[in-house]
């Protein structure tokens, strides 16, 4: 046999039993039967989804109307677009126009009962794996199955009983089934830019040009750098794979530090406000009773309390007049009452009246709380 028709033989072979367990693990488990056909139900309702959407989109484009953008996710028109071309077709006067429009919205129907069946198929199925670069078909077969519980070794096994895919292109869907020992599995499209089908004659396509090109040359000669070059591109992703890895865990840990770093800092912060007594009142930060201290109103909220004092490395506020448009100060109600004034803290106002320094003395009462200090002239 012609060395170069085993790789096009074998994509041939695959493409026949694509996507599906293998017969044997059909014929063993019932339940991952059903559940394959579910998949490839769900995947076909996806593309005949994409091509619907794509023909709305020419219909539209082919109706001058570029204002109307369906929802990205669903493909559908939402109401108030679906009223704004029925508005349209009743006033275009252009026949062709209006039938063009018309399409648009039979279109829409089709899409939101595409939607439904999908949606259904789906609620029935596991939820499947998102093909990422460089990721493989027999890679996340072998991680789901460990996730298990199956150990490596009976894993692998499994694995090698049914159709994997040599390739896979980022955004499809990886569906995995295990029941009664049996492992199956369905590649559907999710959101890739093209189906499995395609990207495997794609494929086939690709080896079948090299296998001409070789023929012509020198058959053993080219069998030869193409196995060379195809090494060459295993170890090119092994490494780039490596290095995503690697780059991956390096930021990890450095988003890790820097949360840490800042939860620490708000653990052991006295999270507060300044302003005028009558400010604060006013905004419903603070209420104001008549006979009792002053104490927290109704819009007390985090986000009110934009200043922090890290108590680990201070203990003192400084309040100034001119920071809050007064002429002097007279007064500092600290909110909520129960910090009580030499015993939690000291306040002294200056001779001149312009600062007010407040010193905490039960520096860890303070500690990841929220205090208003409400300020009079």
């Amino acid at each position: 046999m012609n060395p170069f028709r085993r790789p096009t033989l074998a994509l041939v072979l695959m493409a026949a039993s694509v996507l599906m367990v293998s017969t044997a693990c059909k014929r063993e488990d019932p339940q991952i039967r059903e559940l394959t056909q579910k998949a490839a139900e769900a995947d076909k309702a996806n593309q005949q989804l994409n091509q619907a959407g794509a023909e709305q989109q020419k219909k539209l484009a082919q109706a001058g109307v570029n204002d109307i953008k369906p929802n990205a996710e669903t493909l559908q028109l939402t109401d108030d677009q679906k009223k704004a071309l029925e508005e349209r077709i009743k006033n275009e006067k252009n026949s062709s126009y209006q039938a063009l429009l018309q399409e648009v919205l039979d279109k829409d129907k089709d899409i939101k009962d595409l939607n439904s069946k999908l949606a259904k198929l789906k609620a029935d199925l596991p939820k499947p794996d998102v093909a990422k670069p460089n990721d493989s078909h027999y890679g996340m077969a072998l991680r789901f199955l460990k996730k298990k519980g199956v150990p490596e070794g009976e894993a692998k096994k499994l694995v090698s009983r049914v159709a994997i895919m040599e390739k896979l292109a980022p955004g499809f869907e990886v569906y995995h089934f295990y029941a009664n020992g049996t492992y199956g599995t369905w590649v559907a499209q999710g959101h890739a830019k093209i189906t499995p089908n395609d990207l495997m004659r794609q494929e086939r396509e690709k080896v079948e040009g090299e296998r001409d090109e070789a023929v012509a040359q020198n058959e053993k000669l080219q069998e030869e750098v193409t196995d060379l070059e195809s090494q060459k591109q295993k170890i090119t992703e092994e490494i780039a794979g490596l290095q995503t890895e690697r780059a991956n865990l390096i930021e990890e840990r450095t988003k890790l530090q820097a949360d840490n770093t800042a939860q620490l800092a708000k653990l052991n912060s006295l999270h507060y406000v300044v302003g005028t007594r009558d400010a604060l009142k006013a905004d419903g930060v603070i209420e104001i009773p008549v006979f009792a201290k002053d104490r927290a109103g109704k819009n007390w909220r985090d986000e009110v309390f934009t200043q922090s004092l890290d108590l680990r490395t201070a203990k003192t506020i400084t309040i100034k007049a001119a920071d809050l448009g007064l002429k002097k100060i007279g007064k500092v109600n600290v909110v909520p009452g129960s910090y009580l004034k030499d015993e939690h803290y000291k306040l002294t106002i200056g001779a001149d009246k312009q600062t007010a320094t407040v010193e905490l003395i039960t520096v860890s009462r303070f500690k990841n709380d929220k205090v208003v200090f409400a300020v009079t002239d």
